[in-house]
């Protein structure tokens, strides 16, 4: 049943992403209230599918790469139904369901192809669970940091077109974006700060590699944070860093 409920919320955002961009196409704007709709819809399958694979392991349901793309799915989806309004970014969710419907088809074919089943743990460490939950969530910001930055880049290089076409109409201004990638990167760094303070207190101690990968991710963002406040960023230098940053995050997370 779970890869059920994973297969509906996958294909509801498929349908919702589609939707949408056949109204930025035909120019009807109407359709934006039924996406957040719809995002609520795929979050409910998320959640419905989180419960099952928690019930399956009894603990939180990262045990495996499926589980983890998934979570982080959900934390990007989340996150932009909690965040999205407050940024006055209506198509922040538009531009993020293609990332949540590749992560998710993914899943799917990892778990069809070689689910690895119930891996119940032998006592459950709050700490543990606090580190991967934390970090995960942090993944989701940084996910919609990075969307947020391709859509900078997209507004960038249709104001530069001197023919800006409707998608151009459509998209908040570039302030709007460059201030929600600043907030979504403190966001997410202050939710890796709390997973990488949370490995300390594990029961059983993370590898090394573990501790100076994560600490590597949490640097980099850091890092951009800080040389924002020194200097000042340019609005598509920030765009470019917070899609770079994403993409060296991801490759962290399959290094661990």
């Amino acid at each position: 049943m779970d890869e059920i409920y994973l297969i509906l919320a996958t294909l509801v955002f498929l349908g919702g992403f589609v939707l949408a961009v056949v109204a930025l196409r035909t120019g009807k704007h109407q359709t934006g209230r039924l996406n957040v709709w719809l995002a609520v819809l795929g979050l409910i399958f998320q959640c419905l599918f989180l419960k099952e694979r928690g019930d399956l392991h009894m603990r939180c349901p990262i045990t495996n790469g499926a589980e983890v793309l998934v979570f982080i799915s959900w934390s990007i989806v989340i996150l932009y139904l909690a965040l999205g309004r407050a940024f006055r970014l209506s198509l922040l969710g538009v531009f993020s369901m293609p990332l949540v419907f590749l992560f998710q088809s993914v899943a799917i074919v990892s778990l069809m192809s070689n689910d690895p089943g119930a891996r119940p743990p032998d006592s459950l460490d709050p700490w543990l669970e606090m580190h991967a939950a934390m970090s995960l969530l942090a993944y989701g910001a940084f996910g919609l940091a990075g969307i947020a930055g391709i859509m900078d880049l997209v507004l960038d290089r249709q104001l530069k077109s001197h023919a800006p076409g409707r998608l151009f109409y459509s998209l908040p201004p570039m302030k709007y974006l460059y201030d929600a990638m600043l907030r979504l990167m403190l966001i997410g760094t202050g939710l890796l700060t709390i997973g990488v303070i949370s490995a300390f207190f594990m029961a059983t101690s993370p590898t090394a590699l573990h501790l100076t990968v994560l600490g590597a991710v949490w640097l980099v963002y850091a890092g951009i944070l800080f040389v924002n406040v020194a200097r000042g960023l340019r609005p598509k230098s920030l765009s470019k860093l917070s899609i770079a940053a994403f993409n060296f995050a991801l490759i962290a997370l399959l290094v661990i």
